[in-house]
């Protein structure tokens, strides 16, 4: 994937590389698992992964794709089975901008869950996903999580990594806590030898008007006006197709004003993008199907853990789990 030219080589090889049925002989615990990005990296890397959600519409779409999964809260008593790797993505709301800004006082906040099951579990590692917001929002609440990680033995690191340096062909920075029993803090992945355009990803259908999409009102098309010149955005927020796309998300996907992803058309017309098209900018592969109505669809999608980020972060995983079965 690092060395590949051309779009048809990308999509090839994210097709291929995202596969699952690979050797299943470490298994993982994915909480918060939405509608599967996180687990499919891991499965793709070789673990078999049992998903826990309480949404509806991402459990499906995940036992549709990868197999089993609970539906469930965590808040609740949820009998959880041994594991090698405990894998979650907490709701990012109680510290992303767009959220209520409550912070740990959020009922929507998860480490205290993610931290209960790895001291009942006693996993060999532990990947957290949230926002960078995390960081700089609550540092406080962060470092107390990770210092608890690290009472009980765990070596703990924390990155902010872009899933464009993976493959991803999204601009997609995101906070990466790892902690591993038996070594030094996990480095993060070695960054990918080059970034993936719009085009690359979805070459065949920008420049169409499909069916499933919807283009701009004249009103939507003014009020996206007034709404970057006072942000102060010099270039409009369209997808521009040389390089990677903005962060997705499930406000700008589903949103039905400004917020939302487009597509400008070769005739000055913008367009919405479509499922499949959000799908592979977050690097879900064309397998991958979702269930639900087109919004929820939309809002799996952008609240999900791109799976090639999920499957770089796999495969620093298990290479530390063998190393230390092998001593």
């Amino acid at each position: 994937m690092a060395g590949t030219t051309g779009y048809r080589s990308w999509l090839q090889c994210m097709n291929l590389m995202l596969s699952t049925g690979s050797l299943a002989n470490l298994k993982a615990i994915d909480l918060f698992c939405g509608t599967g990005g996180l687990s499919l990296g891991f499965q793709a890397e070789g673990f078999h992964v049992l998903g826990i959600d309480y949404h509806p519409d991402s459990v499906e779409t995940y036992v549709h794709n990868l197999g089993e999964a609970i539906h469930a809260d965590l808040n609740d008593d949820v009998c959880l089975p041994c594991t090698d790797v405990v894998i979650a993505g907490p709701p990012c709301q109680p510290w992303s901008r767009a959220g209520r800004g409550m912070g740990a006082q959020d009922e929507r906040e998860g480490l205290a869950l993610v931290e209960r099951a790895v001291l009942t579990l006693q996993p060999s590692a532990v990947v957290v996903e949230n926002v960078p917001d995390l960081r700089r929002r609550g540092a406080e609440h962060l470092d107390s999580f990770k210092g608890r990680l690290a009472a009980c033995g765990y070596a703990v690191a924390e990155h902010v990594l872009n899933a464009a340096d993976y493959g991803v062909p999204q601009n997609r920075q995101r906070l990466v806590v790892t902690a591993v029993l038996g070594g030094q803090p996990l480095p993060p992945p070695a960054a990918w030898s080059r970034k993936v355009t719009v085009r690359e990803a979805i070459p065949g259908t920008w420049w169409r008007e499909p069916a499933e999409a919807r283009l701009l009102t004249e009103g939507m098309n003014a009020y996206i006006a007034r709404y970057e010149r006072a942000s102060g955005c010099r270039t409009p927020r369209d997808l521009h197709l040389d390089r990677p796309a903005r962060t997705l998300t499930a406000r700008n996907l589903a949103g039905a004003t400004g917020d939302m992803m487009r597509i400008r058309l070769p005739d000055g017309r913008r367009r919405t993008l479509t499922v499949r098209e959000a799908a592979r900018l977050q690097s879900f592969p064309d397998w991958f199907r979702f269930r639900g109505s087109r919004r929820s669809q939309f809002e799996q999608i952008g609240n999900a853990v791109p799976p090639l980020l999920g499957y770089a972060i796999a495969q620093r995983v298990r290479s530390h789990i063998e190393n230390v079965r092998a001593r």
